[in-house]
């Protein structure tokens, strides 16, 4: 009887300790500025990001939103001005920016549109001024610049520009 019932304690130790050690590990994840405000918070599942992480200006305010499965980047990133109104709208598919991304003056209006096919831009580039005006338009397709203003260019004689158009 005793070693039937060692048997069956020891078994049923061993599953028990076999699904309690399964399961994963949730934690919080605070980063703080050198003042001691909190600058990012998310949660992690196994020592991976899982999904909102916000991010804080050292004031406190909201300074942006992204969205994490299995410590990869995917779906809405909203960035936020300082004062409050959005800066920033990207959407991401697997870690890569997919689909549009768009920087709004912080008036609202658009500042500045892209699209992106899997991390590559692909279609319109635009960019207006304050006052709504068009300032810049181009096409690209799978990362190459392949028009300008409506007019055709070949993709290897022009440099990328996207950058330097974001953030001018």
């Amino acid at each position: 009887f005793t070693v039937m019932h060692f048997r069956l304690s020891l078994f049923f130790f061993l599953v028990f300790f076999a699904l309690v050690s399964c399961q994963p590990e949730s934690k919080e994840v605070v980063q703080h500025y050198g003042t001691g405000q909190i600058s990012r918070r998310h949660n992690e599942i196994n020592g991976k990001k899982e999904g909102a992480m916000t991010e804080y200006y050292p004031d406190g305010k909201v300074k942006g939103v992204r969205q994490f499965e299995n410590d990869i980047q995917v779906g809405k990133t909203v960035y936020y001005y300082p004062s409050g109104p959005v800066k920033e709208v990207q959407y991401y598919d697997q870690g890569k920016m997919n689909g549009g991304d768009t920087v709004f003056y912080e008036n609202g209006r658009p500042k500045f549109l892209r699209s992106f096919d899997h991390g590559k831009l692909n279609g319109y580039i635009r960019k207006w001024a304050e006052d709504g005006s068009l300032i810049y338009e181009a096409r690209y397709a799978q990362d190459q610049l392949v028009e300008v203003k409506g007019q055709d260019i070949d993709p290897d004689s022009f440099p990328h520009l996207t950058d330097t158009l974001i953030h001018e």
